[in-house]
């Protein structure tokens, strides 16, 4: 396997975590970027891994939901 498509699996075990934080929560998308402050379209690119998030972002979300960064990272 190539270092590109570890890279692309590992966006898409992300968004897949991120997606289950989220739908634990019982929130749409709408209301989960609301909360976050992000984009609603860039959740959804960072859930289906076709976003390479920033740090800050990930460090928002984070913060937002009260969890350590790497929970969001435990997949």
């Amino acid at each position: 396997m190539s270092e590109k498509s570890r890279d692309i699996n590992f966006l898409k075990l992300f968004g897949k975590n991120l997606r289950s934080i989220r739908e634990s929560k019982e929130m749409s998308q709408e209301e989960f970027s609301s909360f976050c402050d992000i984009d609603t379209r860039q959740l959804g690119r960072i859930e289906r891994g076709e976003s390479n998030s920033t740090i800050l972002t990930v460090k928002k979300i984070a913060d937002k939901l009260n969890l350590p960064i790497k929970e969001l990272f435990e997949i």
